[in-house]
């Protein structure tokens, strides 16, 4: 099949899921403007919210589940939202991804949001990204652990859960682990299969990476103006 006929099939697909997602989940001053694309969806709860928290709503602004990544299945995107989901401006979220949203929980996704595939996010308390976060192929965030542990000294349940907020331009590289309870300040890079809990050192423009989680190069950042390599030639 050419490029051009896949792409049409594509484009037919999405607005055949997009625009009745629209009109159920927005108002209908914004559905009219198809701001928000899935691309295969699936769901296992709609009971929540998806709301869009910006000045500029424009078509298309949103897209989720599109087939971005080669290296992984072309699923679409799975929902179970039974809480809020908010966009701050673009957003895009590829293909074989997860988003589970409890009835306590809110996702907040900054503006300028992008993830190639393979994302899994789950919330039951809160979890938002600052401007610009990147995150990459399978990466696991959650704000809770599900299972209180009991201490026997203080008779009573360790709290399982907490809320994530991520800073501005932010890079979480792949696969990834974020546990509840991380704050982040802007421009943190975290490497490849990092475990990034609540007590691990955070500084802007420096690389993290690990288990436990160290600090191993300052005084660097993601330029997004310069963001591919075009020659691998040695």
């Amino acid at each position: 099949m050419s490029k051009f006929f896949r792409n049409k099939m594509i484009m037919m697909r999405t607005f055949l899921f997009s625009i009745p997602f629209c009109l159920r989940h927005l108002p209908l001053r914004q559905a009219v403007k198809l701001p928000i694309w899935v691309y295969k969806p699936k769901y296992r709860s709609q009971k929540g919210q998806f709301v869009i928290d910006c000045p500029n709503i424009r078509y298309g602004m949103i897209r989720l589940g599109f087939p971005r990544c080669a290296l992984y299945p072309n699923t679409g995107i799975s929902f179970k939202n039974d809480g809020k989901i908010v966009f701050k401006g673009t957003c895009l979220i590829g293909n074989d991804s997860y988003i589970v949203c409890g009835k306590q929980g809110k996702i907040v996704f900054g503006d300028d949001f992008k993830n190639t595939g393979c994302l899994r996010i789950t919330s039951q308390c809160g979890i938002s990204f600052g401007k610009s976060a990147r995150v990459g192929w399978e990466t696991l965030i959650m704000d809770t652990n599900y299972h209180p542990l009991w201490d026997m000294e203080k008779k009573k349940f360790k709290r399982a859960f907490s809320p994530i907020s991520i800073g501005d331009y932010n890079w979480i590289a792949t696969q990834c682990y974020v546990m509840q309870g991380v704050v982040t300040p802007e421009r943190c890079i975290f490497g490849a299969r990092s475990v990034i809990t609540h007590s691990g050192p955070f500084e802007p423009y420096c690389v993290h990476s690990g288990s436990p989680l160290k600090i191993i190069t300052r005084n660097v950042m993601r330029d997004y103006e310069h963001d591919h390599i075009y020659d691998y030639s040695l």
